[in-house]
């Protein structure tokens, strides 16, 4: 998944965020650009997560991809940026073949959008130890569970915490997190954890790209 500073304009503004992640053509990625197949990303908790049944999606998952680029490109004009203004981004990845891969292939997706990409490439530790102060407009990262449960990978987007490294902060989703974990049932505990995913999502918190 990427991360996108939302502290940082303008990458604050919603709308910025989410044409980023409309314009990524994630059918391509696991079988073009990666070659192993890897599964498009539309939900943030990955399908088959125990005691979860299906995840939340994004709302355009389903739209052609023709047209989401032509939404995409909307949401950018109305935040303020076109050909004569366009959006300049840093795209920050820790150094390994299939991430630079993944980055320009990407970089070149944004192109019609007039986004001008600065790939940036550091070892891990140093990517990650940037990432974690701030250091970020848009980042790659990765998260494998370590338990089976929707919570591993929604406390990824809790305000404060170290991995939360586009610093994307709401009240609201850090309570329903907080109220899931504290319920006891779990189809109860299921609905508000999805409840929480949505709104991520919704707010484009940060850009799944591939399971």
């Amino acid at each position: 998944y990427y991360v996108i500073n939302s502290q940082k304009p303008p990458f604050s503004d919603k709308r910025v965020r989410q044409a980023l992640s409309m314009a990524i053509n994630r059918e391509v990625i696991g079988p073009q650009i990666l070659g192993t197949g890897e599964l498009p990303a539309y939900s943030w908790v990955p399908p088959g997560t125990a005691n979860y049944g299906d995840p939340a999606y994004v709302s355009w998952k389903d739209l052609p991809y023709k047209d989401k680029v032509e939404e995409a490109k909307k949401l950018l004009k109305e935040a303020g940026f076109g050909p004569d203004h366009p959006l300049k981004a840093q795209l920050r990845y820790n150094t390994n073949d299939n991430h630079k891969r993944v980055a320009v292939a990407i970089a070149s997706m944004w192109k019609p959008l007039g986004v001008q990409v600065e790939l940036y490439n550091t070892e891990t530790k140093v990517h990650y130890d940037e990432m974690q102060r701030g250091q970020v407009e848009i980042g790659r990262a990765g998260w494998i569970a370590d338990y089976k449960d929707p919570e591993t990978f929604l406390g990824l987007l809790v305000s404060g915490v170290s991995m939360n490294y586009g610093r994307w902060s709401n009240a609201d989703y850090d309570k329903l997190v907080k109220e899931a974990n504290a319920q006891t049932d779990l189809k109860k505990r299921a609905e508000i954890f999805k409840q929480a995913e949505q709104l991520a999502l919704d707010d484009s918190a940060a850009i799944p790209l591939y399971y």
